[in-house]
């Protein structure tokens, strides 16, 4: 009886190990979808998914974290009474989020690039544009000094482009275009006040060639903005010379001192030779006129400048010229080889008028855009 008891325990302790044996061996630990999870994740941070993806991305370390906590506690009960099924289900949703922020990231990332491809395009044809318009306006100093920083700016965004720092990158972006639309409003403004003289700058030139046509004579027209000397004959343009201005030629000249050519009609006083002035050759102009004798008069009493300034005067067409910037006290200067020209054929008396601009602003192609 004994041994048929002992027979049946141990047939049931067979059982018993079988079946702890097969539940063992029936258990599916979560280790390498863990791993791949944990893996996608390192690669969605590679991708930066954080910056370009950023719900897909939390939602995907949510998950991960969630698998690793679940997988922790099941871990420390009873090897029997351990159930993986919430790890893998939380595993399988973090790899699922994790292609889909990688996915979206690398195709925002796509966008952007080219978006900031485009920008820094748009960022370099904006500071070339404000130099071909105004490189040759007085500018403040503060402005001065604003430009730089634009274009040391603009540098280190092509570098942080180049690396793949497209969030900074567009900040400093954002940065460049913020100053460069400030400066640029402000000198688009001070041109377009300027050019408010216009209609006088037509009246006087058209006069001066009309003066040319009638009596056969020279006449000389300074056109500012373009920066040129022209020369006419019996009211025809004959030909045009490059120059050079006053430091701070913008608008008329209002006292001594300023650097400013001035702007009217004049006439050749005097023809300076070689060893008559020091700037090789000259056409002295009659400088202050009645005309700039009047307005500096009021000037002085409506209190647009000081009430001991001077009017100046020795304001000369003159050679030395070619240096490529603004450079006189408010003199008009040419290459020496260029004043030798005019010099040859320009008589005392020859008529000068010094205007802004022989065309309107909408007639200037630089600034028509």
């Amino acid at each position: 009886m004994r041994t048929k008891h002992f027979l049946l325990l141990f047939m049931l302790t067979g059982i018993l190990l079988l079946l702890v044996l097969i539940k063992i061996y029936s258990i599916k630990t979560p280790e390498s979808e863990l791993m791949r999870a944990g893996t996608l994740l390192s690669q969605a941070r590679y991708e930066k998914c954080s910056e370009y993806a950023t719900i897909a991305f939390e939602k995907s370390e949510n998950y991960y974290d969630s698998a690793m906590i679940e997988w922790k506690y099941q871990n420390a009960k009873f090897f029997l009474l351990r159930k993986y099924d919430k790890v893998f289900e939380l595993s399988f949703k973090s790899i699922e989020t994790s292609n889909i922020a990688i996915e979206n990231s690398k195709n925002i990332k796509a966008d952007f690039e080219q978006y900031l491809r485009k920008r820094l395009a748009q960022i370099h044809f904006k500071i070339n544009e404000f130099e071909k318009k105004f490189g040759n306006f007085p500018l403040l100093q503060d402005h001065r000094e604003e430009l730089v920083k634009c274009k040391l700016l603009t540098f280190e965004s092509d570098l942080t482009y180049k690396n793949n720092n497209y969030q900074l990158c567009n900040q400093q972006l954002d940065s460049v275009d913020l100053a460069l639309d400030k400066i640029l409003d402000y000198y688009t403004i001070k041109l377009n006040i300027y050019f408010h003289d216009y209609p006088q700058w037509q009246r006087l030139t058209e006069q001066t060639i009309s003066h040319s046509r009638r009596n056969n004579s020279y006449a000389i027209v300074i056109d500012k903005i373009a920066r040129e000397l022209l020369i006419y004959k019996n009211g025809n343009e004959i030909n045009s010379y490059t120059i050079e201005l006053g430091l701070n030629w913008i608008g008329d000249k209002k006292h001594q001192g300023d650097k400013t050519t001035p702007e009217g009609l004049y006439k050749v006083l005097q023809k300076k030779q070689k060893g008559e002035t020091k700037y090789y050759k000259a056409f002295l102009i009659d400088y202050p006129n009645a005309e700039d004798k009047v307005r500096f008069f009021l000037n002085k009493q409506n209190g647009t400048i000081k009430s001991d300034a001077k009017i100046g005067n020795l304001i000369e067409i003159h050679g030395n010229g070619g240096k490529g910037i603004d450079w006189t006290d408010g003199c008009i200067a040419l290459k020496d080889a260029d004043m030798d020209k005019i010099f040859n054929i320009c008589p005392v008396g020859t008529r000068v008028v010094i205007v802004g601009s022989v065309n309107a602003l909408n007639k200037l192609s630089i600034y028509s855009k």
